[in-house]
């Protein structure tokens, strides 16, 4: 199957927020817009005029943004700031009200181009109503010459009141060569991402007591399932709750986000939400918040109103699980597949599915090597044989416990306690420590992989620990590796968790997929194979991280690189163009890229291969465009090498 893209660009999403502060120029001189439903502008004198043009959104990576459409003829000298409600994209201006065009192909080859044919500089103006900055913004794939970028800049400066406050947004590979070009004052990304004092990041209606925790240990001992939490921090262990309303930016693939992705249940950030006059009014009431796009709007209501949201939020079909005891040696990563999930887990079964990607005709996607699997087999061994099995039943058939919560800690930190103080089967040990000797190879990372976790309705990332082991250590051993991974199957945020979606724990297993522990990291990422910001469009969503900082839990303030890999052509077989949209850089490497292009090209590749395996594995029987299509990878480059490695991948 071919999938032929035809490109639209587009403008920024926009906030209904009246502007903060207006120059001079607008003060002194009459509006432009008089009223109607006008085509263009050929000025923007006032901020009337501005919001009489500005459009609805196409892609929300940023918030609090006002967007206008803008076509300036490069010979003629004319402008035109759009009715960007008329006219949702420049191709629809530019045929139907110039008629310079009627076919979309040639528009997108030319007009974003440095082709001595391109007739027309476009861009977005958009304005950050929170920082009351307005910018200049180009496609990330626009080519358009460093002189015509000039001509348009300064024809708008000519033309608009903001004349003092406007900038280029510094936020693809080609703005970037711009870099000291005193006569296009750039913007970086960063500034534009750290001026913003809302993000929606999961949207929706919530109803809950609004709660607000100022740290980790408040909120942990006090928070319950029907509130709304408030949190200072972005916490890596946030127990059910009915929303999260965080001070500090998120990332839309940290642990608070996902979680609330998983779960259906609503997030965002509002900067100064602990001194927010129309939050702080309503703190520990029973309150409705409805998360937009623009802002958060929050009313007071009733018992009875809130109670039939919470039913119908947990009203949820029974998830069984299949686990297969029949497999008693380990399993080779080359006979893995996701039809071994009841064998092995989803972790260890997808990474079988990596294995088998080829990229191009001979070479294989880089996984790390060797490896191997710890079926179920083993697990419910160890559990029988020290009657472990029975703690588990027992605790499985007393809801009187499982709705305890203290009483819950204790039991499951008995069954942890358990598993790892019990001795593990000799054979067991023998049986990985040939496999692992036969690798020349001393550190082994042991990782989570069970029946309940990266399947179909159920996520279950951050859940489970992973642990490294040692061939010669006496404190790192092998089987103080494995035993506490099993171990962590009870945690009581993972067994909550399932207990919220509804899974039938009797049937939950345990196994281990077992890799060659990598050295230092010079980063770390997560790529999500779809456009997270608009809706069926071909794009890859990546984080990324310089070092081994944790992209989905960071520690506080640590911010993770956001950038958009854009598709084009035959995205089927060769993502032959790459356009690369900046949200922000990391708070660690500042206004520089953590990747190379190269490694981004690369990236794109491995991604577009991982994508097109999974479509055919599961894509279709979701019901799901392609393009919408997703999978959860995470990647990382070696620190001596550079090499990239993709580490792991899920349903997204």
């Amino acid at each position: 199957m071919k999938l032929l893209f035809l490109r639209i660009r587009l403008s920024l999403s926009f906030f209904f927020l009246l502007p903060t502060a207006y120059s001079t120029f607008a003060q002194q001189n009459n509006c432009t817009y008089k009223g109607g439903n006008v085509d263009y502008l050929p000025q923007i004198n006032c901020a009337k005029d501005f919001d009489a043009l500005q459009s609805i959104p196409l892609k929300s990576s940023y918030s609090n943004i006002k967007s206008i459409k803008v076509v300036y003829d490069l010979s003629g000298g004319d402008i035109y700031y759009t009715n960007s409600k008329k006219y949702r994209f420049h191709f629809e201006f530019c045929s139907s009200y110039l008629n310079a065009y009627s076919n979309l192909q040639e528009f997108n080859e030319i007009e974003y181009s440095n082709s001595s044919s391109r007739r027309f500089a476009i861009c977005n103006v958009n304005y950050y109503t929170a920082s009351n900055i307005y910018t200049v913004e180009f496609f990330p794939d626009d080519a358009i010459k460093k002189a015509d970028a000039i001509k348009l800049f300064n024809k708008i400066k000519q033309s608009s009141y903001f004349t003092g406050n406007l900038k280029i947004a510094n936020n693809s590979w080609h703005t970037q060569e711009w870099q000291g070009t005193t006569a296009l004052p750039l913007i970086s990304p960063d500034d534009l991402y750290n001026g913003q004092t809302y993000q929606l990041m999961t949207g929706g209606t919530a109803y809950g007591y609004l709660r607000f925790f100022a740290d980790e240990k408040t909120m942990q001992k006090n928070i319950q399932p029907n509130d709304i939490a408030v949190l200072n921090e972005l916490s890596n262990n946030l127990p059910l709750c009915a929303a999260t309303i965080t001070t500090v930016f998120q990332t839309p693939l940290c642990h608070i986000n996902i979680l609330s992705q998983n779960r259906h249940t609503p997030n965002g950030m509002v900067k100064n939400a602990f001194t927010k006059s129309n939050l702080i009014r309503f703190k520990d009431q029973l309150v409705k918040v409805q998360f937009l796009p623009d802002s958060l709007l929050i009313t007071l209501t009733t018992e009875k109103e809130a109670q039939q949201a919470w039913d119908n939020l947990r009203k949820k079909k029974t998830i069984s699980l299949s686990c297969n005891n029949n497999y008693r040696q380990l399993i080779d990563v080359k006979q893995l597949s996701v039809k071994y999930i009841d064998k092995v887990g989803g972790k260890a079964a997808n990474m079988g599915e990596l294995a088998k990607i080829k990229i191009g005709k001979n070479q294989l996607l880089p996984i790390p090597q060797p490896v191997f699997a710890i079926p179920f087999y083993f697990y419910n061994q160890h559990l029988a044989a020290h009657h472990i099995d029975m703690l588990i039943t027992a605790l499985l058939n007393d809801n009187t416990i499982i709705y305890d919560k203290p009483r819950l800690a204790k039991k499951l930190q008995q069954i942890r306690d358990s598993i790892e103080q019990s001795p593990l089967n000799t054979e067991l040990v023998q049986l990985v420590t040939q496999k692992i000797g036969a690798a020349k190879e001393q550190n082994f990372r042991f990782r989570s992989s069970t029946n309940a976790e990266d399947v179909p309705g159920f996520n279950g990332a951050g859940l489970y620990d992973s642990k490294t082991g040692n061939v010669t250590s006496t404190k790192k051993t092998i089987d103080k590796a494995i035993k506490e991974v099993w171990a962590s199957l009870w945690k009581q945020r993972a067994f909550e968790e399932r207990l919220f979606f509804n899974i039938d724990q009797h049937n939950l297993a345990m196994g281990i997929l077992v890799n060659k522990a990598f050295g230092t990291e010079e980063a770390n990422g997560v790529a999500i194979t779809k456009n997270l910001y608009r809706n069926n469009y071909p794009a890859f969503t990546v984080n990324v991280q310089k070092g081994e900082e944790s992209i989905v839990q960071p520690n506080d303030n640590i911010r993770a690189e956001q950038f958009v890999i854009n598709l084009s052509g035959d995205i089927i077989n060769v993502p032959n163009e790459l356009a690369v949209d900046y949200i922000c850089h990391s708070s660690l490497q500042p206004n520089t890229p953590v990747m190379t292009k190269s490694e981004v090209r690369t990236l794109a590749t491995y991604l577009l291969a991982i994508k097109n395996h999974y479509w055919k594995i599961y894509g279709r029987n979701r019901h799901v465009d392609f393009n919408n299509f997703a999978m959860d990878v995470e990647f990382k480059l070696d620190n001596t090498t550079r090499k990239l490695f993709i580490k792991q991948a899920r349903l997204y």
